[in-house]
């Protein structure tokens, strides 16, 4: 690990650093995986530190693959993943909410938008339901360049780098008196959410190898005990 390069500090405060690095590892990459705490988060200080964080990351993982620790290796660039990809996110990732009317006759405004200079229009918007009445799902269709594309609820549309997730429904009155119908789409870009994923997938892989490769390390010294 990387505290036992330090033998000038005790056990015990290595164990404390080591653990507050690890506590501040954890909550940035939670943190960072929301866009919205980016306000909260574009302090000089904290870039500063999740660099030094990194950078101490990418050190000991080439140290590590130079010693042909390849577990150790697999772990600290699963780590190095995680701070890269919710930093992406932090910085990069963009996110917002589209109301559209489901009437012919409704405003253009409200039934179509520019998204990275692309049209998405609406084109239907249905609620299934069950036989007691109750709604099944939310079903938007929309119209892009290409043709249409369907969103619902629990199955995203992705296009372009971004996701369309349908979020809920409006009961609106319109100038005529007439029941309408709003849907309501989240969506959402994010460039490090894949990278992200990759070091998850890379650290958790790597912390159970090296779990499983103590154990029959402890569980062979206690045969070598054994027959001594």
């Amino acid at each position: 690990m990387v505290m036992k390069r330090f033998p000038f500090l005790s056990e015990s405060t290595r164990r404390l650093l080591a653990t507050m690095g690890l506590l501040f590892f954890s909550a940035a990459a939670i943190v960072f995986a929301f866009p919205g705490t980016r306000p909260y988060l574009a302090g000089a200080w904290t870039n500063a530190i999740l660099l030094i964080f990194l950078l101490v990351l990418t050190a000991t993982g080439i140290q590590a693959l130079f010693k042909k620790r390849w577990l150790s290796t697999f772990f600290h660039l699963g780590a190095a993943l995680i701070l890269i990809g919710g930093g992406l996110t932090a910085s990069h990732a963009k996110e917002g909410h589209i109301v559209f009317t489901d009437a012919l006759y409704a405003p253009i405004e409200y039934r179509q938008c520019l998204i990275d200079g692309d049209r998405v229009a609406l084109h239907s918007f249905e609620i299934p339901t069950y036989p007691n009445g109750m709604p099944r799902q939310y079903i938007t269709r929309l119209a892009f360049p290409e043709g249409l594309r369907t969103v619902k609820v629990n199955a995203p549309l992705r296009r372009k780098g971004w996701t369309y997730y349908q979020m809920s429904y409006q009961q609106v009155v319109g100038d005529y008196g007439e029941p309408l119908l709003n849907t309501i789409l989240t969506v959402r870009k994010d460039p490090g959410a894949t990278i992200t994923f990759c070091g998850y997938a890379t650290l958790i892989l790597a912390a159970f190898a090296m779990a499983i490769r103590e154990t029959f390390r402890r569980h062979r010294a206690q045969q070598q005990e054994c027959m001594a």
